[in-house]
């Protein structure tokens, strides 16, 4: 019987876990929940308060293929309180499916910046986009934003430019600064300016209205939103040519939610497809040069379970990480 657990920090996650692992573990799970070997729990969200803006959620998975089930437990307080961020402190508990013994307990903060937009959302890019894009539009200069675009570039090699928008100008020039010797980065003055050129967008900017209308969108470009429609004009799910989800059960919350389909414009009869499908051969994903492309994804437990699967595999390989007696 199973009597510690194994207790990895955030900084034990920056050391074990690279862009690169976060993008393969989306993929593997995209890949294991169409096979059916990964049961995606559904979502629980508990307000705090009555404004309903503080709230705790949690996220559950099994992975049979990696032999652990897990849950991930994280808060997103739109009203925090003075010197609090609007999410920290989150973790993943990893159990062996085949004991029920706990054997983690992970620091899920980073690991959720890292499998979103510069995980999940580069998977999306990886099978919907155009060959070889050499312009990305990025909308968003927080640490999703930022997570994408590194993850983008591990991703797309032929990246010649990052276009960026943003609400401040000083994140924009920093992200400026440190990518300088590497490609071109132009700070944009307006959404129309920041997709001129581009066939390839992601929308990770935390906005409360529409940024990209489908007036702006050409022929042949591809839309990755991290954060429903909240940001993107709800029509672009109509107007073009594939809408895809991540994973439709999880994803009916952007169906649902008035915030991420303001008006309840879109409907599930809307949607293409998903990645599970996709990825399983279901379904197919870009089939002409021309097509206008969004996928959107709010991300789901087993993309955090996978990442903290294979942080805990590699401390024990390493021996990193504070054993704690249950």
């Amino acid at each position: 019987m199973e009597e510690k657990i194994l207790f990895l920090n955030e900084e034990d996650v920056l050391t074990l876990l690279s862009l690169k692992d976060a993008i393969e573990a989306a993929q593997d799970t995209f890949y294991h929940v169409g096979t059916g070997d990964i049961t995606v729990g559904k979502m629980v969200m508990m307000f705090v308060n009555e404004s309903r803006k503080n709230n705790f959620h949690s996220m559950p998975a099994i992975l049979r293929h990696k032999g652990v089930a897990g849950v991930k437990w994280i808060d997103t307080y739109s009203n925090p309180l003075p010197g609090y961020p609007f999410s920290h402190g989150n973790l993943v508990i990893v159990s062996d499916i085949r004991t029920g013994s706990p054997i983690a307990i992970v620091g899920a903060t980073n690991i959720t910046t890292m499998r979103t937009a510069g995980g999940h959302g580069v998977v999306q890019a990886r099978h919907l986009c155009n060959p070889e894009p050499k312009v990305l539009s990025v909308f968003g200069c927080g640490a999703q934003a930022k997570a994408g675009i590194r993850g983008f570039m591990e991703e797309f090699p032929s990246l010649r430019q990052i276009r960026l928008f943003s609400r401040s100008r000083e994140p924009m020039e920093k992200i400026q600064r440190v990518l300088k010797d590497r490609l071109d980065v132009v700070i944009c003055d307006t959404p129309e300016e920041n997709v001129a050129g581009s066939n390839l967008i992601l929308m990770a900017s935390g906005a409360r209205q529409a940024l990209l209308t489908k007036d702006m969108v050409r022929p042949g470009t591809t839309v990755i939103g991290i954060e429903g429609f909240r940001d993107i004009e709800p029509v672009l799910g109509k107007t073009a040519d594939k809408w895809y989800l991540g994973y439709k059960e999880p994803d009916m919350d952007i169906i649902n939610s008035p915030n991420l389909n303001p008006g309840h414009f879109l409907s599930i009869e809307d949607v293409f497809g998903d990645m599970t499908e996709l990825l399983t051969g279901k379904i197919p994903g870009r089939e002409r040069e021309e097509e206008i492309i969004v996928s959107t994804h709010m991300g789901m437990g087993a993309h955090d379970v996978a990442c903290a699967k294979l942080v805990y595999d590699r401390a024990r390989e390493c021996d990193r990480g504070v054993w704690l007696e249950l």
